[in-house]
């Protein structure tokens, strides 16, 4: 005779015997699917396992077996594609993901690779992630060890350029030099005569690795928001700090020699080189500007008006979009050098059209951002600058003399156009100089107040 296998019932599932002393659990889910929960030697664990199940199920947070199965890959263009992300910004985030996180990295000292695009979602743990950011690091060293050594290569150029200017030798003010001046510089010592040499060295791929890190925790977080994933694997304390010092500053010496090279056709950038070192502009900001965006408020003052940003998108035509938060429109005043050289490029290369580009081509067409590097590289090569100096240090120049000038946070936040305290504090650049006219300060406060010292004791 066969026999009946017990069974006994629970609300919403059952536990059943499929064998003496086994015993398995299964459930409906809110899906109408009967699932197992698993199989064990004891009732009372089988039991326990299917509360807790169903206990999920009555708070609203159970999440169905086979949730987490996406990959990486699909579920991160999915999250990308259906996010409002200013273009530029969609463009970085595409770079991020193209170049650290969802391709193949070699792990040091194993022999073997990870690709956290290829793995499904729920297979992303703590220590995966910590894994490839081990990864990452290392990728992201060795590209900046390879970016250094081509611009020691490239800075090497300018001091040859520099020599040959001093020695009176013909030189170009761009492109390849014959090998005999490159030797004849070597002859004479390899001399480094390029004025305010920027150096680089502490370039290392950190801030590269940061940005790579904290993309993937922001995915990770709405994919626990979509319930596809427990937690955020992503805990690796200070994976998103980025590294300060690879933020070279220009001095004030540097812009204007800058500025000063911008000569032939250039010239009618070289006000916005200015103007950008003191206004703290992003570049879509200064190059979307109009003539009517520029205010005078008497005696030769100047206030810009921001109220649209340049959208320019590799690959696609150029257009103008909001700034990048409410933030982002905004009064800014100009002090007096950058209004004095504003208002001569107004009369001698904007059109007096109010609708008309204050910085623009000799056409009248807004600046691409390619255009507007080979212009940055070509003033920086006539003014002996090596070329790891980029177009966004000017604004970094701007919020470190608005701190240095005594600027609070909130007023370093709005003349900057940040919505939070964090994106301002990147710009809050702390200087040596700026430090002993603190020490200076203090020693004046201290001989001007002449306090006792309490601390002294009786001989």
């Amino acid at each position: 005779m066969k026999t009946r296998r017990r069974g006994r019932r629970a609300a919403y599932g059952n536990i059943r015997e499929t064998r003496p002393g086994r015993w398995q659990a299964r459930y409906t889910g809110p899906d109408g699917r009967r699932r197992p929960v698993g199989t064990f030697d004891k009732y009372e664990d089988a039991n326990a396992a299917l509360a807790k199940v169903l206990a999920d199920v009555h708070r609203g947070t159970y999440r169905e077996p086979e949730t987490g199965d996406v990959p990486l890959r699909e579920y991160a263009r999915t999250w990308l594609s259906i996010r409002e992300l200013k273009p530029s910004t969609r463009d970085g985030y595409v770079g991020l993901l193209d170049r650290w996180i969802l391709t193949a990295l070699d792990v040091p000292g194993t022999g073997r690779q990870i690709n956290l695009g290829d793995l499904p979602l729920r297979a992303i743990t703590h220590g995966v992630v910590s894994e490839w950011y081990v990864a990452l690091k290392a990728a992201t060293a060795a590209s900046a060890t390879a970016w250094l050594s081509r611009q020691r290569k490239l800075a090497d150029a300018a001091h040859v350029r520099a020599w040959a200017r001093l020695s009176a030798r013909p030189v170009k003010e761009s492109g390849r030099m014959p090998a005999a001046l490159w030797q004849a510089w070597r002859d004479a010592g390899s001399p480094r005569v390029a004025k305010n040499a920027v150096r680089a060295e502490a370039v290392t791929g950190r801030t590269q690795a940061a940005h790579a890190y904290a993309l993937l925790r922001t995915v990770c977080s709405d994919a626990v928001r979509d319930r596809l994933l427990d937690a955020n694997p992503c805990t690796i304390r200070g994976g998103a700090q980025t590294n300060p010092a690879e933020r070279v500053i220009p001095a004030g010496s540097v812009v204007d020699a800058i500025a000063a090279a911008c000569v032939g056709g250039s010239e009618r950038y070289r006000a916005a080189v200015i103007v950008a070192a003191w206004s703290g502009l992003r570049a879509g900001e200064l190059f979307a500007l109009q003539r009517k965006s520029v205010e005078r408020t008497g005696a030769g003052g100047v206030r810009l008006r921001v109220t649209r940003a340049l959208v320019d998108v590799k690959g696609k035509p150029i257009s103008f979009g909001p700034p990048k938060s409410e933030a982002g429109k905004r009064g800014v005043h100009l002090p007096p050098p950058a209004a004095r050289a504003l208002l001569l490029h107004l009369d001698k290369f904007t059109d007096p059209d109010p609708d008309a580009l204050v910085f623009a081509t000799s056409t009248g067409r807004p600046l691409r951002g390619g255009q507007r590097s080979q212009m940055f590289s070509r003033a920086k090569s006539r003014a002996g600058m090596p070329p790891e100096l980029h177009w966004h240090d000017l604004r970094h120049l701007a919020a470190t003399r608005a701190a240095e000038a005594g600027a609070t946070l909130a007023e370093l936040m709005k003349r900057l156009g940040h919505s939070t305290v964090a994106a301002a504090m990147v710009y809050q650049h702390a200087t040596d100089d700026g430090d002993a006219r603190l020490a200076e300060r203090m020693a004046a406060l201290d001989a001007a107040q002449q306090a006792p010292n309490v601390l002294a004791f009786p001989a």
